[in-house]
């Protein structure tokens, strides 16, 4: 990654895209599945500059609140023949947690189920579990809250002004200890 700047711009354009289309006059099934497809976009874009050493500790350690939904039984969420999710999860009972921002792009990029929810006319929230959390978790997350993590990474404040990095023998690698930003 060259420089960040030109990710973050995107990330800014696809937010203002997400926005613009959160709200809708008549739902339909394409737009949903461009609404995700988006969310998608934007989550592999933010773990690349997480991955790539290009976002400072305050925006990486950002995490997002979710309720979380604990898989029933040992009966597996498939492809064929899955039902719905309320047939696999404990949709009555949720649990307040927080999803880091890897674990947050990663559930988006790497989506068994994704659903998005809507109130009136607009998505309110998404369903969402990796193929890694099929057998866990699921996990709901209010559209408002995702966009707000994800501008966070689209400002050019969460970009490393300073950064302090450590040799690692395993890795043949320096790692990144502390970044810093300009706050």
């Amino acid at each position: 990654m060259i420089d960040s700047c030109y990710w973050r711009a995107e990330i800014r354009n696809d937010l203002i895209w997400l926005r613009k289309k959160r709200k809708y006059k008549r739902w339909s099934e394409k737009q949903s599945a461009l609404f995700e497809r988006k969310l998608m976009i934007v989550a592999f874009q933010v773990r690349s500059l997480l991955e790539h050493s290009k976002v400072n500790d305050q925006a990486r350690e950002t995490c997002v609140p979710v309720l979380r939904y604990k898989k029933n039984g040992h009966r597996p969420f498939t492809n064929a023949g899955a039902g719905w999710p309320e047939d696999r999860f404990d949709m009555g009972h949720p649990e307040p947690h927080t999803l880091s921002a890897l674990e947050v792009c990663n559930q988006l990029i790497h989506y068994y189920w994704m659903q998005t929810i809507t109130e009136g006319t607009s998505f309110a929230s998404m369903l969402v579990f990796s193929d890694y959390q099929r057998h866990k978790w699921a996990y709901e997350i209010r559209i408002d809250d995702v966009l707000k993590f994800f501008h966070k990474f689209s400002d050019e404040s969460s970009a490393i002004t300073n950064a302090s990095y450590k040799w690692c023998d395993k890795k043949q690698d320096y790692l990144l200890i502390k970044a810093s930003g300009s706050e």
